[in-house]
């Protein structure tokens, strides 16, 4: 476990750090303004989604500036979300979750990219390395990610380790084009880093390898993506033998993780950064993240739907210094998410928001003080 900074054209990061979510370019249920009044250091917007505006974002200076955040920024390679959407349920199981219906397989892929409809429409597209870092160039983030094919678990060894080497080819591609835009690039245009990605799937061998390409390869930072197993324990476990050969002297980002428990666990290997759209998906059911001393009950968060709430006149969090916990009351939130008021997502999800930048304030402070152990038994149940 490590603290540290990553320097961007937009601000400092402080590490280990949570990346929120802003999929569309908005963070659900909360303003870029409530965001800085919360304490988030960084965000992420996804190329994907993004793509059909981005000549649009590009003219207005950038995705920084057009959503009036103004500070640091990742963007993902649109990989994912192809993938994820090609198989049908790749989000889950990447996660840890083999409850899914493989249903469908809307992506053709060729050495060249992949090929793919459209979300919003169902045009065809398709998206190469190339094309993918022209995108996250015009969105103008600070770190940015190479494009590589994300694999679920239920795909077999032999696709696992064909796909793992046209992804180092796609990532070289990547990189190789990174580079002859940021040599074009004048005195106005801010420079972006680039993040390489590590896949494998489940085999150590296959994760070993792909960690040995990205540590000779000239990337700014390493990302551990691809499917992580299909339990929690075996994620757990995919993602500290992966550690084990990745360089430790560049940042470190696990991506699309970040549940409480999964945040201890991924620090305590040396993780500096992770993104998940959980506390603000989890808002949106009405979910209030907790610390475990201020649950009544073994859980890492509340639902504050439940009619045990109905006169609770205290705050979601009792030593909590957002905005929402200033303010308003567990019975008040119960009221507005019974009478299906859009403001009660809006107060959870600031709760939400600012605990995690809490937690990832007292999890920087453990390290430092050699307390983590005990931080870890406050916050997680």
């Amino acid at each position: 476990m490590r603290i540290g900074k990553i320097t961007t054209p937009h601000g400092i990061i402080h590490t280990p750090a949570f990346i929120f979510c802003a999929t569309k370019g908005a963070i659900k249920g909360v303003t870029m303004e409530d965001m800085r009044i919360e304490q988030s250091q960084i965000i992420l917007a996804n190329a994907y989604h993004l793509m059909p505006a981005v000549e649009t974002i590009h003219s207005l200076g950038g995705f920084a500036r057009m959503s009036g955040w103004q500070g640091p920024t990742l963007t993902d390679s649109g990989g994912y979300q192809i993938f994820s959407m090609g198989y049908g349920s790749v989000s889950e199981e990447i996660k840890g979750n083999r409850h899914f219906q493989n249903t469908k397989h809307n992506v053709k892929i060729t050495e060249a990219g992949a090929t793919f409809k459209q979300y919003t429409n169902g045009n065809l597209l398709f998206l190469s390395p190339e094309k993918s870092i022209e995108i996250q160039e015009k969105i103008g983030a600070d770190l940015i990610v190479a494009f590589d094919e994300c694999t679920p678990y239920h795909v077999d060894r032999n696709y696992t380790e064909e796909s793992m080497r046209r992804s180092h080819r796609w990532e070289k591609r990547s990189l190789m084009h990174f580079n002859k835009l940021e040599l074009q690039k004048n005195d106005e245009t801010l420079p972006q880093a680039l993040y390489g990605v590590v896949q494998g799937g489940v085999y150590e061998d296959l994760r070993h390898e792909s960690c040995n390409f990205i540590n000779n390869e000239d990337f700014f930072g390493q990302a551990i993506g691809g499917s992580l197993g299909a339990t929690k324990v075996q994620m757990q476990s995919v993602v500290a033998t992966t550690m084990q050969y990745l360089r430790k002297d560049k940042p470190i980002h696990l991506l699309g993780i970040g549940r409480i428990e999964d945040i201890f666990n991924g620090v305590e290997l040396g993780i500096d950064t992770f993104d998940c759209v959980h506390p603000t998906r989890l808002a949106r059911h009405g979910g209030a993240l907790i610390k475990h001393g201020d649950a009544d009950i073994d859980t890492s968060h509340i639902n504050l739907r439940n009619h045990r709430f109905i006169a609770d006149d205290t705050p979601i969090g009792k030593s909590c210094l957002c905005q929402t916990c200033r303010t308003y009351s567990r019975g008040y939130i119960n009221h507005l998410l019974k009478n299906q008021e859009l403001l009660a997502i809006v107060l959870i999800a600031r709760h939400n928001v600012r605990f995690m930048n809490d937690l990832m304030a007292a999890v920087r402070q453990g390290i430092t003080s050699n307390t983590l152990q005990q931080v870890k038994k406050m916050w997680l149940s």
